[in-house]
């Protein structure tokens, strides 16, 4: 297994580790559009994270070169009210026949180490706060509760 940079080779393979995302986070809930990342827009809105220069995206590789789990996130530059820069975690996902296997940790520990080398002193993500697998992996690695959301359907 290795960890690279992404490129737009590897968008099938992310794609379809998108779409397992998808299926665990729609669990959370119910107001996610099914399949978005099939459309035509979320292929887009994919194929943009993967071109865009400015994220930070690395991606886990099995002996054949297929993307086996993905990391992605941001440095914005345009946040001033913060005193030092924050990295945003927005997505990382394993292929659930590879999962348990520590490839999650390499990834962030790969995704800290750059956003480390590119000034930010701070990472922030945002997990549901069912999914008690993703809280026990970021507690693990060293994250702590930071912000909690609220929701109202009106």
């Amino acid at each position: 297994m290795n960890i690279r940079k992404v490129n737009i080779d590897d968008f099938d393979d992310i794609l379809n580790i998108q779409l397992q995302l998808e299926d665990t986070e729609i669990n959370f809930d119910s107001n996610l559009k099914e399949r978005c990342y099939q459309t035509d827009k979320g292929k887009e809105k994919l194929r943009n994270r993967i071109n865009n220069e400015n994220n930070i995206f690395y991606v886990a590789v099995d002996k054949n070169n297929k993307v086996i789990a993905f990391i992605d996130g941001n440095i914005p530059d345009d946040e001033w009210w913060y005193k030092e820069r924050v990295a945003y975690l927005n997505h990382i996902c394993v292929d659930k026949s590879y999962r348990n296997r520590g490839i999650a940790k390499m990834l962030l520990e790969k995704f800290e180490e750059t956003a480390y080398q590119k000034g930010a002193k701070y990472i922030r993500l945002l997990t549901f706060n069912q999914n008690e697998t993703a809280i026990f992996f970021y507690k693990n690695n060293g994250y702590s509760e930071y912000s909690t959301y609220y929701n109202k359907i009106i």
